[in-house]
């Protein structure tokens, strides 16, 4: 089995065991509860929404990086080098929150050191096919999640 689906198995079979085990543990006032519930599912219906816009963004075949016909560094990947990686993080904290569920807060968080070593797994590749060009890409773009700096070099450009 590939790392890519591992990743995924492991992060969705944990995700669905800590919501369905001590759901509403923040102990909390029924309205905060309401509240944080609806703001998780509001915010994972945002990331579905942007994982399938990024989804599309890709060529029909994506497996590997030799699949791709040029660097992708357009739309979402002019800001973070890995956009679906970090829809699919945020989108683990809001299905946390949608479940108000403390014990799918901390496996969210135990599972990004996963999604970071599929990322720099799929980089590798990346710099085997793409060489100097991505060297440039990785300086330029940071890999999970715009910063402060990368927004600033964008605009001296």
């Amino acid at each position: 089995m590939c790392a890519r689906r591992l990743v995924f198995l492991i992060n969705y079979l944990v995700l669905a065991a800590s919501c369905g085990y001590g759901s509403h543990s923040l102990a909390l006032g029924a309205f905060l509860s309401i509240g944080i519930a609806l703001f998780g599912a509001l915010l994972a219906l945002v990331c579905i929404s942007l994982g399938i816009a990024v989804h599309r963004s890709l060529p029909k075949k994506h497996a590997q990086a030799s699949d791709f016909p040029e660097l992708l560094n357009t739309g979402p990947y002019a800001y973070v080098r890995h956009p679906f990686y970090a829809v699919l993080i945020v989108l683990n904290y809001a299905v946390s929150m949608a479940f108000v569920s403390i014990y799918a807060i901390i496996a969210s968080t135990l599972l990004i050191p996963l999604w970071w070593y599929l990322a720099k797994t799929e980089e590798d590749d990346l710099m085997h096919v793409w060489g100097q060009k991505y060297v440039q890409y990785r300086k330029d773009v940071p890999m999970l999640f715009p910063t402060h700096r990368h927004r600033k070099r964008k605009e001296t450009e």
